[in-house]
């Protein structure tokens, strides 16, 4: 009996170290495929998004990427439209491909426009229309500043009520709502940390378990940090990588090695360096999207201030903040 309990026990870790192992292998997977983009190596990009994709269902963003490598460079069409398929399923239109087909692949363009004429949406419309219902309170104040406090009672509801959403429905996924930015939950999250309700009590699980892309997580709760008036710890605060008047922005964390090894709590093996080099990489050629920027304004006097600032804090051997100018 004892040998029997014991061998339930092993075949139980064994099981829950493989579930834990795919989803740091997936981000494992994209963070290669990622850098290599980033070097121009859109084969062996390709080899390592078929390998993510293997160990974990895919989040939207990374099939995007994934479909823009493989139509726009490595010609992979037969990756695409599978890629495209499952896009379609989750709400994502994919009318932005054509631009990157030459016109003279007819029966690819074909293909496509078939798949967006026969694939079936998956998403949970009733579960969207739940959300959408809570994202026409989320923005009835947001604009009367007269009754602004009010938006603080409305994101302390639509908090709770996410909280009992995901007890009755599990996390929503993409598969059953589509890609966040596209519907009003994101910005309810952005709001709720906005006024201090913490993201980890909504998120943290569904990160671990893989059910809610990392970089979404780490986007709300660097803002919940930033409104408390606490330093970020992945870097994806407000002003923390921005863009303004065409100049990206850079500001290093104040512990890099603190910055690495959160990341590694929540499953991300990239490290600064990584992060850094897909974030000049994206800012400078624009085709792929790995991170989503912050965008600010400044007066071009305040702007130049700022850039001077940076050029003399260099010119002192100081480096805690970098910017970078697209060439024209």
């Amino acid at each position: 009996m004892k040998q029997l309990i014991t061998t339930i026990i092993v075949l139980f870790c064994i099981s829950f170290l493989h579930g834990q192992k795919n989803v740091q292998k997936y981000y494992q997977y994209i963070n290669n495929a990622e850098l290599a983009i980033c070097d121009f190596k859109y084969e062996k990009a390709s080899k390592f998004y078929e390998k993510a994709f293997k160990e974990h269902t895919p989040f939207i963003n990374d099939l995007f990427n994934a479909i823009k490598l493989n139509v726009k460079f490595t010609k992979n069409f037969s990756l695409s439209l599978q890629y495209s398929r499952t896009l379609l399923q989750r709400d994502f239109e994919i009318g932005w491909i054509y631009s990157d087909i030459a016109p003279d692949d007819s029966l690819i363009v074909k293909q496509f426009k078939i798949l967006e004429d026969t694939v079936t949406s998956l998403t949970d419309k009733n579960l969207i229309m739940v959300i959408e219902e809570m994202g026409v309170d989320d923005q009835k104040y947001r604009t009367n500043y007269e009754e602004y406090e009010k938006n603080r009672i409305i994101d302390s509801v639509n908090y709770f009520k996410l909280i009992e959403l995901f007890s009755k429905k599990g996390y929503l996924t993409e598969q059953n709502i589509g890609i966040f930015q596209s519907t009003p939950i994101h910005g309810i999250l952005i709001h709720t940390a906005q006024n201090q309700f913490n993201p980890r009590n909504l998120l943290f699980k569904n990160v671990i378990d893989g059910d809610v892309n990392t970089k979404i997580y780490m986007k709300y709760y660097d803002i919940y940090m930033q409104y408390l008036g606490e330093p970020t710890i992945y870097c994806m605060g407000w002003l923390d990588v921005y863009i303004s008047n065409g100049v990206l922005f850079i500001n290093y964390p104040e512990n890099i090695v603190k910055f690495n090894e959160e990341r590694k709590k929540i499953n991300i093996s990239e490290t600064w360096e990584d992060y850094l080099k897909k974030v000049k990489y994206q800012f400078l050629n624009k085709d792929f999207n790995f991170y989503t920027t912050s965008n600010t304004f400044y007066e071009e006097s305040d702007l130049q201030k700022k850039l001077q600032e940076i050029d003399l804090e260099h010119k002192k051997g100081i480096y805690k903040r970098e910017y970078i100018r697209r060439e024209k």
